[in-house]
């Protein structure tokens, strides 16, 4: 039985990738694009889970915002649901 918990577990987790990364946005009609200016911009430090099948993905994160420009308060979430289209080799 234990075995078959393990196989189930491992074909639930394939495909998945647990990782963090960094986002900046800013607002283009409204300043310079990439800017850091307060009003129209902000940064976003994310740790997430993204489950991929099928050239379809599940992407879910936790978020804690750096510049407090966001209204609500730290953590934020966030969640994808897409498909890949076309990948280029």
């Amino acid at each position: 039985m234990r075995i078959i918990k393990l196989i189930s577990i491992l074909l639930l987790l394939q495909g998945c990738t647990l990782y963090g990364e960094f986002e900046h946005i800013s607002s283009i009609p409204n300043g310079t694009p990439f800017n850091n200016l307060d009003e129209t911009s902000t940064d976003i430090i994310w740790t997430g889970l993204k489950i991929e099948k099928n050239t379809w993905y599940v992407d879910g994160a936790l978020g804690y915002e750096t510049s407090s420009e966001f209204e609500g308060r730290n953590p934020y979430g966030r969640i994808k649901i897409g498909k890949e289209i076309k990948t280029w080799d």
